[in-house]
């Protein structure tokens, strides 16, 4: 259905702002977090859907049509036990409508699905409390708003084997750059706390939209560009097609800290981001592997071959595959940890 644009942004909506207030002496439980369960014996999956730009006006209104069918068609295939959407799930100047559809089409699948906010996600006539008011009223959606001044939506997701917590999902609003600094103390606070209850046997994974500097210095030591291969010594999959939109000052990438704080958890051994549309490569950089999702639909800078999801397999001891499906060129990049 396509809507008048200047009726459609025309009011501007505004959620409520959490007023949990994290305190860092506090004590961590995982009363803090939201827990899934793991079959034994049996992967849980995870089915990633990154950058869909979904819009009910205008040129992408159609193309949205083309993305609910991709997306149907990826749930029906992988079945996954959790659906990600790592950031950019609407944009344009109206997201008011938009929110509304890709919260029901989330929720027709009953089965649990968490967001994490972008960079296009509160560029219309909505704010992120708005957005994230809208999911959160859904029975499905996990996600969780945690202190305003880390940003909207800071919250983890536990995978539980037999009460046995086996990986544990950091999902972060990395607004339009890094985590900011509060938000990489909430993170250590919360590392230490699960290093401290599972006695450092929860892997722990990170899912934020922009992509950290580090992305931009694990591919400049492992790509060769004289050989056009991959080093080795980086266990690296898949390639490099468009310029690392990670934060940049004076032509070099902007390093806050975050990817140091992260190794010195010592059980931190994912990073995963969205944003860079045509990006899908995987390395691992100074014991944590730095991985690109697929992007899903056409709308909003896509190529052949960039349209599709990503499947996360979390085993008894954590991930051990991530694999890149395309309904292009089936599974384009399969990557076995």
């Amino acid at each position: 259905m396509m809507f008048n644009k200047n009726a459609v942004i025309k009011e501007y909506h505004t959620g409520k702002a959490s007023d949990y207030i994290w305190d860092g002496e506090k004590e961590f439980t995982f009363e803090e977090t939201v827990t899934l369960k793991k079959e034994k014996g049996k992967d849980f999956k995870i089915l990633t859907l990154d950058d869909i730009h979904f819009s009910d006006y205008g040129y992408r209104a159609p193309l949205s049509m083309f993305s609910t069918l991709a997306i149907k068609k990826l749930v029906a295939s992988v079945k996954p036990d959790l659906i990600i959407l790592p950031g950019d799930f609407v944009c344009g100047d109206s997201s008011y409508y938009s929110i509304q559809k890709i919260t029901d089409l989330m929720e027709s699948f009953g089965i649990p699905w968490a967001p994490v906010f972008g960079n296009h996600d509160d560029e219309a006539n909505c704010d992120l409390n708005y957005l994230a008011d809208v999911m959160m009223s859904s029975p499905h959606c996990l996600m969780q708003k945690n202190d305003p001044e880390m940003g909207v939506g800071n919250y983890i997701i536990n995978i539980s084997e037999n009460g046995k917590t086996v990986e544990s999902i950091f999902m972060m609003d990395s607004h339009h750059s890094q985590p900011n600094e509060k938000q990489q103390h909430w993170f250590r606070w919360a590392a230490d706390g699960i290093n401290a209850l599972t006695d450092c046997g929860a892997e722990i994974s990170i899912f934020m939209h922009i992509p950290l500097p580090e992305y931009q210095y694990a591919y400049d030591a492992a790509y060769n560009k004289q050989t056009g291969k991959w080093n080795s010594g980086f266990n690296a999959y898949g390639a490099l097609h468009e310029t690392i939109c990670c934060e940049i000052s004076c032509e070099k990438p902007v390093q806050r800290g975050f990817f140091d704080i992260v190794k010195s958890t010592g059980t931190a051994k994912h990073i995963f981001c969205a944003h860079d549309h045509m990006n899908d490569f995987s390395i691992e950089y100074e014991g944590i592997r730095l991985t690109y999702l697929m992007k899903l639909g056409k709308a909003s800078g896509c190529q052949p071959g960039f349209d599709g999801g990503s499947v996360i397999s979390i085993g008894e001891n954590g991930i051990n595959r991530i694999t890149h499906k395309t309904f292009l060129l089936g599974n384009h990049v399969d990557i076995l940890l």
